[in-house]
């Protein structure tokens, strides 16, 4: 989920090296949606870009990218975005003098493995992943100075998507990163990824320190959805803390999964040693139910990962956890495993063809603790693994 362009073609494996050394503890598709979602210096004049990725794996996947369920089967299949969801866009800015620019960008997700728009179909009707509305990914417009930062309104990254796939080594990876899978496939969060109807404000930089804050006005749709985040980089260290808490009901998978009123914090931390670069996060997630059926069952969350420059690529290795000690509501043994735990690991190697085009091969663990119907209900555990090879284009 994150655009990147850049104009260098191939060069000789001669440069490899060199690549990876610049490339290895940096996540292309984390920096560039960074880029987009964080303040960005005016333009010195109007311009437009079509920017975009498409991202292809084929392999052995053990289950929906949901959870591990005891009744799952592996299947074979070639699917569009594993390291990084297939998207395109439009972004364009003008320059409205003394520093003042007006900015827009629209982006679209597209399933390239059968050319139908939205993301997959991890999540059945009504609220699916595949009737992703066109520009479900980003559809906003702002206004932004270096100095007072930037105003946007629109459907805009959600902060804690944001910190997340920005601090990890997996980067956006929906697929295969495990800090993206505990926290936002198949488990307890709401608000999806993006955030319809929003107004966000972004800081600008001050001595390494920037912050954003977010609202999604409700428009009848339950509440209305709040975040903060505060991110500090300086020379190899990153930190950052985001807060979100959600209340809205969603009508497609791009305002959320459920219907459940959430809460949730994160925090990162990064260190580049330059032989390796190091990521961490703990959270929380409490889902409260909704006013009629309240709930109170809160979810720890953890993960470390790494990336490691080995030759023109990087090899890429991450754990994370989802766990709740309160008791949980049973559900049908065909639903997403998880919803006591959840424990994914893997471990793939990303190899940089150019600084545009990367071939990847990854392996992932999935292991879950479901408390299960028929009654009387039981936890009950499931393992899968999956494994596959991809190639990813930014343009």
């Amino acid at each position: 989920m994150t655009p990147r362009h850049f104009s260098l073609l191939s060069r000789p494996v001669a440069c490899h090296r060199l690549w990876a050394r610049t490339l290895g503890t940096a996540t292309l598709s984390t920096a560039a949606l960074a880029a987009h979602a964080q303040p960005a210096p005016p333009a010195q004049g109007p311009g437009l870009q079509l920017y975009g990725l498409v991202d292809a794996a084929v392999g052995r996947f053990a289950s929906p990218a949901g959870g591990v369920n005891a009744q799952d089967r592996a299947v074979t299949k070639l699917d569009g975005g594993g390291m990084s969801t297939s998207h395109w866009g439009v972004r364009g800015n003008e320059d409205l003098g003394d520093g003042l620019s007006a900015q827009f960008e629209l982006s679209s997700f597209v399933r390239n493995d059968s050319g139908a728009t939205g993301r997959s179909d991890a999540l059945p009707a009504p609220v699916s992943v595949a009737a992703d509305p066109v520009f479900s990914r980003a559809a906003w417009v702002g206004l932004a100075h270096p100095r007072w930062g930037r105003v946007r309104a629109g459907n805009v990254t959600s902060l804690l998507f944001l910190n997340a796939i920005t601090s990890n080594a997996f980067g956006d990876s929906t697929v295969f990163g495990p800090l993206n899978l505990t926290t936002f496939i198949g488990g307890p969060l709401t608000g999806g990824t993006a955030w319809a109807n929003s107004l966000v404000y972004d800081s600008p930089h001050f001595a390494g320190f920037n912050g954003s804050v977010a609202h999604s006005i409700s428009e009848g749709q339950g509440g209305g959805n709040s975040a903060a985040r505060l991110a500090y980089a300086q020379g190899p260290m990153a930190a950052s803390l985001a807060w979100q808490s959600v209340q809205k009901n969603p009508t497609t998978f791009a305002d959320g999964t459920s219907a459940n009123n959430t809460r949730a914090w994160q925090l990162a931390a990064s260190y580049d040693f330059e032989v390796v670069k190091l990521f961490a996060h703990v959270g929380r997630i409490e889902n409260r139910g909704t006013a009629t059926t309240p709930l109170n069952v809160s979810y720890r969350v953890w993960d470390v990962s790494a990336s490691m420059p080995v030759g023109a690529g990087r090899v890429l290795a991450g754990y994370a956890a989802r766990r709740t000690g309160d008791t949980v509501g049973p559900v049908p043994a065909t639903l997403a495993g998880g919803n006591v735990e959840r424990r994914v690991f893997t471990v793939g190697y990303d190899y940089f063809l150019s600084k545009r085009t990367d071939l990847y091969a990854m392996v992932t663990r999935d292991n879950t603790q479901t408390r299960t119907l028929p009654a009387p209900p039981s936890v009950v555990s499931a393992q899968g693994t999956s494994f596959a090879v991809g190639v990813r284009h930014r343009f």
